[in-house]
């Protein structure tokens, strides 16, 4: 097993653009939230809880990041997304930021009680409390400016991704990405 990871940062005074991005056509989040996007703009959303719409916002912003650099969208994947939510609302309930949570089943552990075998894996994590029009775009900009949490974005041994985000009771957002593969032909 190898193992790549990064804590992230607190609030980032980065503002600007707001990653949403996606291809031509329509993503499916849950049974009731449907996004149809176009280019890299979200044209609409159907029923999309604001936690959805925020991990709609982080799947896209990092996708932009990696075909900015001309490498392939990773797929969202259920499994991982739910050990990527699982890891938010953890934080979030517990007001904690870290890699390593209080009750010491961290990403990996999760991963191997939702019954996933991997090869590479990673996590990254950011918080802050931006309004929550900006705060996916943000977290997406914070990782971007960190070359250990951009490293892993562009990842080439990664094959998908899973997102995850939650708001604590004091409006504190955390969001977290993991990511798994093991890609062929890939050389770090």
């Amino acid at each position: 097993m190898r193992r790549a990871e990064m804590a992230g940062t607190g609030r980032n005074a980065l503002e600007g653009r707001r990653a949403v991005a996606g291809r031509v056509g329509a993503w499916l989040l849950s049974w009731r939230c449907a996004v149809a996007v176009c280019g890299v703009l979200a044209i609409a959303m159907w029923g999309c809880t604001r936690q959805e719409v925020m991990e709609l916002q982080l799947a896209g912003g990092i996708n932009a990041l990696r075909t900015e650099r001309h490498l392939e969208p990773l797929p969202v994947d259920p499994v991982l997304s739910d050990v990527a939510r699982m890891r938010a609302e953890d934080m979030a309930a517990k007001a904690y930021f870290s890699h390593d949570p209080p009750d010491g089943c961290d990403y990996v552990c999760t991963l191997g009680r939702q019954g996933l075998r991997y090869s590479w894996v990673g996590e990254i994590i950011a918080w802050n409390t931006y309004p929550a029009a900006d705060t996916a775009g943000v977290s997406v900009e914070t990782w971007e400016s960190s070359s250990a949490h951009y490293g892993i974005i562009l990842g080439c041994h990664f094959t998908r991704m899973g997102v995850g985000a939650a708001t604590a009771v004091d409006g504190q957002m955390y969001h977290v990405a993991v990511f798994e593969g093991d890609a062929p032909g890939c050389t770090p």
